[in-house]
């Protein structure tokens, strides 16, 4: 083969690279529509017609169901990059902070929350979901930590990861759920329970 001939191999291979990726791209984001849509997964055959492929096709470039969550799951970051902050984090009064936190993630879970719940009922059999929800809730841990330095600061180490374990598990997702579905709150009422609960948590600088 000339060298000519190499370099258009290659490029074709490439193309063709590129193409699938974005065609895998795209299944992933009609997944995410559709189930934020819905807020239930949505059949494989829903997501091949909302893609434009056959069904056949679709499972050529997911060999799993589960493969195809995944990816969704890992997408998100991408895609929503704002509800993963925290505005200002660490700037503010008390209040402001608190404010601004319970907002962020207020936010987040009427967003997504679809998507997290769908997560963890895989992370009960999939490990590389598992680790993926525990990495995220590492994470927001984390950016609790830093939005609340001067309240944290006060007490000891044991005691700091307590109130930092507590305030993620007071704003994740499944405490979402329960306000917002078995007790029947609305987001503003969550909101201030939530804003509420905080404020009682976190000790005084």
């Amino acid at each position: 083969m000339t060298a000519d001939r190499a370099s258009i191999a290659v490029a074709d291979r490439d193309t063709r690279t590129d193409a699938l990726a974005q065609r895998r791209t795209a299944a992933i984001d009609a997944f995410i529509d559709l189930l934020l849509a819905q807020g239930t997964p949505p059949r494989p055959e829903e997501v091949a017609q909302e893609t434009g492929v056959s069904i056949a096709t679709l499972y050529r470039y997911f060999s799993t169901l589960d493969e195809l969550r995944h990816e969704a799951a890992l997408r998100v970051l991408s895609r929503f990059p704002g509800l993963f902050t925290v505005a200002d984090i660490g700037a503010g009064s008390r209040q402001e902070r608190i404010g601004r936190f319970v907002r962020a993630r207020a936010e987040l879970h009427e967003t997504l929350h679809p998507l997290e719940l769908l997560a963890r009922v895989n992370a009960a059999h999939d490990h590389g979901a598992a680790r993926m929800v525990d990495s995220g809730r590492r994470f927001l841990a984390n950016q609790a930590r830093a939005h609340f330095v001067p309240e944290l600061d006060t007490l000891t180490p044991a005691r700091r990861d307590d109130v930092v374990a507590a305030i993620a598990v007071l704003t994740s997702v499944e405490s979402w759920d329960q306000y917002r579905r078995s007790h029947d709150h609305t987001p503003a009422q969550m909101r201030r329970a939530w804003s509420a609960a905080l404020d009682r948590l976190l000790p005084e600088p």
